[in-house]
């Protein structure tokens, strides 16, 4: 080809100049066509001469390799052999242009590799040679169909979270914002009002977590949640619940109106309990005495997951969204449930006939506990879950429990399981597993706190809160609280008789105690009414405490008497300890102490003595002898029936808001014995004895 090389088609590279002739000099290689293999020569050409006179340099253009381009100085002994001169060599378009003074070789195109690898390239590197018919065959690459991906997981999609470094590290809060993406979720880069879980380091608490992120109250709705509640979620590739990763949070750094909502729901709401053990403490005074401060937002914020993340695995939505049919009129295997639409529509409370109550049932018809090998693991993680603060995904376990308890005969299979009423899918896969393996999983991964909250949970005065409180505290044993912990007067005198608060009395004990305080008030006024209650009346071999509730027949004389009582109590030595001297709204007055018997070797033991007006003193008597399972089976009946029943009264016509919130008290009806009001509710007088469930 006789046309010149055009500006653009002229490079850059051209020889060294101004050096003279010496020993050869490496070959220099660039990017090029990629040509038959092997060496190959344009010719040799000798250089331009020197302008200071130097003996002419002699260059050559090789293709050494497919893809490689040598150039380098001729041998000697072909210099000779040249007619032209290399001017240079460039690159345009894609094609290279090899220029030989006014002559202009083109060599086929070439294309452009993304990257060399850097460093020394090899002229003729190695190929992996594939024999043809060889056993060891490549296989054909099959390319990935379209619309064949695997989607990401969602399980994280209701998180909103902002992950506060402080504590975690650089390194570690990149990876959770990769996962919580990865895993459906939303990660924001500051807090906003979107933001559900702040993530931070476990040794976070609440003061220095609300200082780094600029706050002075929690807004409501946002948890803060430790590090390794994400951790636990990754590993286990499903959102967990955040009972036990939650950091703290003192009453003082809650918004009021939350914190009061809150308070009203507790109050309002009539949830079931489980019902007490025969050889547990009864929880009922703990709870009251629970300082309001330690009431955080917790417990609201695991209701929200428990109804908002209710198809979750591990949130026992489907088994811990109490429902109050579910819980209330929970009754045994002896009412067959025939498709699962009815066991939906179980929950209407509404819907229930009064005969399937367990307020409507004896409780002596409760037969063997045919599942006992299921109910026996599912209590040890319903104990864990409420010494953690969890009380909904309790109620669910208790739920459960209860009705494997009456079953009729022993569970078998996933789908029979399925038919109790109070059994959900997960609950069943528990079930199933149990039966399968003679072991439930989740048993090997409670958390080391859980046998030292229930330790500290054990003082009368301190609840969850309290308990959770002293452990992120650093107290791990009774004497760090004896020693540590700032205690109310309430939770110190717990703590001096824990030993004898938790040994149960034998009845006879109960029955001493009773006599002691009938004779106390005798003596202060004649006629007045002194009855035990309790796990007492209901015929319980033994009593975690005693409740004696007082009242006088006329209605009158019961007044005046609440004080000079426990001033004579006091006097003879009976009283040891005062707990709680509290007057109630109405006419009621309450007192809450510590008791002992004269004589060696007697424990103190836990008392209430309840000074009621005789109007009040059969709902009174109903609802201190209980059970708490029957009393709430009571009281939700009576709700289906737009009654309210309390302590105090039964009211009829009684209008409700949204919610469930009285907007009406209604018209108090006439109780002057407990059979009046089970005659009102349309259900069977049960004996004190029939009620314990």
């Amino acid at each position: 080809m006789a046309a010149a090389p055009s500006p653009r088609q002229r490079g850059n590279f051209r020889p060294p100049p101004g050096r003279a002739s010496g020993p050869a000099e490496p070959s220099v290689a660039l990017p090029g066509p990629a040509p038959a293999p092997g060496p190959r020569s344009f010719g040799a050409l000798p250089s331009p001469a020197s302008p200071l006179g130097a003996q002419p340099r002699v260059w050559g253009v090789v293709l050494a390799s497919p893809g490689l381009v040598a150039l380098r100085p001729w041998r000697p002994g072909e210099a000779g052999k040249a007619r032209q001169v290399l001017e240079r060599i460039t690159v345009s378009r894609g094609l290279f242009f090899f220029c030989f003074g006014q002559n202009v070789l083109k060599t086929e195109p070439f294309q452009r590799r993304p990257m060399e690898p850097r460093g020394i390239v090899k002229a003729f590197p190695k190929r992996k040679k594939v024999r043809d018919g060889s056993e060891k065959s490549i296989p054909p690459k099959i390319p990935k169909e379209q619309g064949t991906e695997i989607p990401e997981a969602e399980w994280l999609k209701p998180v909103v979270a902002f992950v506060l470094q402080a504590g975690i590290g650089q390194a570690r809060a990149e990876i959770f914002r990769r996962q919580i993406v990865h895993n459906g979720g939303v990660v924001h880069s500051q807090l906003c009002p979107e933001v559900t879980h702040v993530i931070v380091a476990e040794h976070m608490d609440c003061p220095r977590a609300l200082r780094l992120l600029r706050l002075t109250k929690l807004p409501p709705g946002l948890q803060l949640v430790k590090a390794a509640w994400l951790s636990a979620c990754i590993r286990d590739q499903k959102l967990l619940s955040t009972a036990g990763y939650g950091v703290f949070i003192p009453h003082r750094y809650l918004e009021e109106e939350e914190f009061q909502k809150e308070q009203q729901q507790i109050l309002d709401r009539e949830k079931v309990q489980p019902p007490a053990e025969e050889g547990a403490v009864k929880p009922s005074t703990e709870s009251q005495l629970e300082d309001s401060s330690q009431r955080g937002l917790g417990t609201l914020g695991q209701q929200r997951l428990a109804e908002k993340y209710s198809d979750d695995e591990d949130s026992e939505g489907e088994d811990a969204g109490v429902t109050q049919g579910d819980l209330e009129a929970l009754i045994s295997g002896r009412y067959p449930v025939k498709s699962s639409e009815e066991i939906s529509d179980s929950s209407d409370t509404v819907a229930q006939p009064p005969s399937k109550w367990v307020c409507a049932q004896s409780s002596n018809t409760k037969k063997e506990n045919h599942n006992q090998c299921i109910t026996e693991k599912l209590e040890v993680l319903a104990k864990a879950y409420s010494v953690q603060g969890d009380k909904w995904r309790a109620l669910g376990y208790s739920k459960a429990i209860n009705a494997l308890k009456s079953y009729h005969k022993p569970v078998t299979s996933y789908q029979e399981a399925c038919k109790i009423p109070g059994i959900g899918k997960r609950m069943a896969e528990k079930i199933l597993e149990i039966l399968e393996s003679g072991h439930l999983r989740k048993l090997d991964h409670i958390s080391e706190s859980v046998p030292v909250l229930e330790l500290f949970s054990n003082i009368w005065g301190a609840g969850v809160k309290t308990a959770q409180m002293w452990y992120q505290q650093g107290f791990r044993t009774l004497d760090d609280i004896r020693s540590k912990a700032a205690l109310s007067s309430q939770q110190a005198v717990g703590l001096k008789h824990y030993a004898d608060f938790l040994e149960r009395m034998p009845r006879e004990e109960a029955a001493e105690i009773e006599q002691t305080v009938r004779q106390a008030a005798l003596a202060i006024k004649p006629g007045l009414v002194c009855v035990a209650c309790g796990s007492y009346r209901r015929g319980k071999a033994t009593c975690g405490d005693v409740d004696v509730l007082v009242t006088h027949p006329d209605g009158q004389s019961h007044r005046g008497v609440f004080s000079k009582l426990l001033s004579s109590l006091r006097r003879s030595g009976f009283l040891t300890d005062d707990l709680v001297s509290q007057e109630d709204s109405g006419d009621q007055q309450k007192y809450l102490g510590v008791c002992r018997l004269p004589g060696p070797a007697r424990r103190h033991r836990r008392l209430d003595i309840i000074v009621v007006p005789y109007r009040e003193f059969a709902c009174a008597l109903l609802y201190f002898t209980g059970s708490a399972h029957f009393n709430r089976s009571m009281r939700a009946l009576a709700k289906s029936k737009g009654m309210s029943l309390s302590e105090h009264a039964l009211s009829s016509a009684v209008v409700r808001g949204p919610g469930g919130a009285k907007v009406a008290p209604g018209h108090t009806l006439p109780t002057p014995t407990e059979r009046d009001v089970f005659i009102h509710l349309g259900l069977p007088y049960r004996e004190p004895s029939e009620r314990d469930w």
